[in-house]
């Protein structure tokens, strides 16, 4: 499988379970969301923002997405958000390796000779670093760990783990 392949295999409806646990906190926390992935046009205004904002060409994008979720919850609050993903190689012919931006800030991606791809984004509070891999094409597991401080100096506030499991188009 090579990187366009992996991010092709995200377009789609998901159901994720998610197990958090933030540290220097005795509790943990689990959810289930809905998440739907959705592949961007070259023409998306949401795209040609973000493109704008970072002044990079939407042409160099490689399989830009959408993602979308809500938790699902018994409580009629029900967090829910929206997330565009933007990769760009920093070489065109060798593309497992470039820059990724989105809202939350710009990071790196690599895409690894074990299928996994990961992401580094550096915000205002720390950073994230995220793995995400697949057992099979309608399995999908992702690890996010959230620190908090300057490089070199820093801390684990948060580790997420996800489960994500593909959920069938109906057949009409």
């Amino acid at each position: 499988m090579d990187i366009c392949q992996f991010l092709e295999f995200f377009v789609g409806r998901w159901r994720s379970q998610r197990s958090d646990h933030r540290f220097g906190q005795e509790n943990s926390h689990d959810s289930r969301s809905l998440i739907e992935i959705n592949a961007l046009a070259m023409d998306n205004p949401s795209l040609i923002a973000i493109c704008q904002k970072y002044e990079i060409n939407p042409q160099t994008t490689l399989h830009p997405i959408e993602t979308s979720w809500e938790e699902e919850s018994l409580s009629s609050i029900k967090p829910k958000g929206v997330a565009l993903i933007v990769p760009v190689p920093t070489d065109p012919a060798a593309p497992s390796k470039g820059l990724v931006f989105s809202e939350q800030g710009k990071g790196v991606y690599k895409f690894g000779e074990d299928e996994s791809l990961t992401i580094h984004t550096v915000t205002a509070q720390g950073a994230i670093e995220e793995r995400i891999w697949y057992g099979n094409p309608n399995l999908r597991f992702r690890v996010a760990t959230v620190l908090q401080g300057n490089i070199g100096n820093s801390r684990i506030q948060s580790s997420k783990f996800y489960s994500e499991i593909r959920i069938p188009t109906p057949k009409g």
